[in-house]
C-alpha cells in the first residue's frame, strides 16, 4: 500500500488497485497510472486519477448512461472477452447547460489485467431507448475501485466545483 497525493487527498492505493494506461490518453501521454475513485453520492460516476500528476482526473461513466452503445472493441483489446467502455464526461461551463459525453473517444478497461486505454472511434452508436438509469458502476469495474467515504465529501465538492475533469 502506497499514499498517493490526489485532488481528493492523501490516499492509499495498493498494487491491485492500480490501472496501467496501454493506450495513452491525447495530450497526457507521459501518465501511465491511475486509480479509478468511486464516491456513492455520486451514483454510476467514477474519478480516473492520475497517481503521478495528483491535480489531473478525469470524470467517468459508461456508455449507456448517454444512450450510447460501441459494438466494436479497440485494437489494444481485440483478442480480449472481458472489456468494459466508459466515457469521459464534459462537466458543463455555465448552470444551465447539461452534462456531455466524449463520444467519439471512448476508454476501454480490461479488468482481468487492469489495463486501459482510449481510442478513436468515427461513430457512437447512439440507443436513446436503452439510457441507464443505473445508481453505480458497472460492476466489472467493482474489485479495483476506491471507495471514497463520507469524510471526504468536502474534497470532492471542491474537486467538482473546480471542474476537475
Amino acid at each position: 500500500m502506497t499514499d498517493y497525493s490526489t485532488r481528493f487527498g492523501l490516499l492509499p492505493v495498493s498494487d491491485a488497485q492500480i490501472w496501467h494506461c496501454i493506450a495513452p490518453l491525447p495530450g497526457f501521454a507521459e501518465l501511465q497510472r491511475f486509480a479509478l475513485l468511486h464516491v456513492q453520492e455520486q451514483g454510476p460516476f467514477l474519478w480516473l486519477q492520475s497517481l503521478e500528476e495528483p491535480l489531473i482526473a478525469f470524470l467517468l461513466v459508461a456508455p449507456d448512461h448517454f444512450g450510447l452503445h460501441y459494438p466494436q472493441r479497440p485494437h489494444f483489446a481485440a483478442q480480449e472477452t472481458d472489456g468494459t467502455s466508459m466515457v469521459m464526461v464534459i462537466l458543463p461551463q455555465k448552470a444551465n447547460e447539461a452534462l456531455q459525453a466524449n463520444a467519439l473517444a471512448p476508454l476501454y478497461f480490461l479488468p482481468g489485467t487492469r489495463r486501459f486505454g482510449q481510442w478513436i472511434v468515427e461513430y457512437a452508436e447512439p440507443n436513446p431507448a436503452h439510457v441507464s438509469t443505473a445508481k453505480t458502476p458497472p460492476a466489472t469495474l467493482n474489485a479495483p475501485l476506491i471507495h471514497l467515504g463520507l469524510s471526504r465529501q468536502n474534497a470532492v465538492a471542491s474537486a467538482l466545483a473546480m471542474g476537475a475533469a
